[in-house]
């Protein structure tokens, strides 16, 4: 069994399903992870990429640094090279139709005025190209909950290339914006396409700490994400114990959701392993 799991940036995956990785991993599972945004981008940078720069304290190509704690991260929970990294540009570093910066604060939710189809088109393209190169027998993406604007392009070129490809598809529920309450709903799906209610898997306590140890391998992005003040540790517990009560899942677990049909009419092929 070979499972694709594709990740809008360099930590999402291992943020949001890095329990699941670690299940799979062990069970001796092919697991192939294409990270999306992993170009690297050429100055002048937009001021809030100079801005996210400064915290993450990397000198030099930002994303370069940021592959590297990805190969670390992913080591960790014991999925085997290769890594792959799409050649597109985080949305921090892209340029919409007008010349004007993507995101030009430090909100990526709601950016969706230019549709990017060309982009979406194009990661499609590529993520089709894996899933044949690599005979790929399921895709994992992210659900895109929270709206960021790559995680929408990420889920919807995924969804043209499963299209294409009959795939089966799983979505996980994206973190850290999953539990935020002014976020966290997943946004609206291309017509036709229809996907199951979320469901929780339990992680054990020993998977659950190697997600973290991987999580912390991302040390450019640490202070960012917890500069609410709250440690990744105790934001993890928060979430879940919210929501502990809704999947009645004791201790630790994520939440993933199967794409059930891309239309109205044709079902997917099921995913269940």
């Amino acid at each position: 069994m070979t499972t694709l799991v594709v990740s809008p940036h360099l930590d999402d995956a291992v943020l949001s399903y890095g329990g699941h990785l670690v299940q799979l991993a062990d069970t001796g599972e092919h697991v192939v992870v294409y990270t999306v945004f992993a170009g690297s981008p050429a100055p002048p940078y937009s001021p809030i990429a100079t801005t996210f720069h400064d915290q993450w304290a990397i000198v030099g190509d930002p994303v370069a640094a940021r592959r590297d704690e990805n190969v670390a991260a992913l080591a960790t929970l014991g999925v085997d090279p290769p890594y792959l990294c799409g050649p597109f540009l985080d949305a921090i570093y892209r340029r919409n139709a007008q010349g004007g910066w993507v995101i030009d604060d430090e909100n990526p939710m709601d950016h969706h005025a230019d549709d990017e189809d060309d982009l979406v088109a194009a990661i499609a393209a590529d993520i089709e190209r894996v899933i044949g190169e690599f005979s790929v027998d399921r895709v994992v993406t992210c659900a895109a909950v929270g709206n960021h604007v790559d995680h929408r392009r990420t889920r919807d070129a995924v969804l043209t290339a499963v299209a294409r490809t009959n795939s089966p598809l799983t979505l996980w529920d994206d973190f850290p914006y999953l539990a935020w309450p002014e976020v966290n709903v997943m946004p609206a799906l291309p017509a036709g396409v229809r996907v199951s209610e979320p469901v929780a898997v339990a992680i054990s306590d020993s998977e659950w700490a190697r997600k973290l140890r991987a999580v912390g391998a991302y040390a450019s992005q640490i202070a960012m994400l917890e500069s609410g003040g709250q440690t990744m540790s105790e934001q993890y517990a928060e979430d879940c114990a919210n929501r502990r009560g809704h999947h009645g899942v004791d201790g630790f677990y994520e939440t993933v959701r199967e794409v059930l049909a891309l239309t109205d009419s044709a079902p997917l092929r099921s995913s269940a392993r």
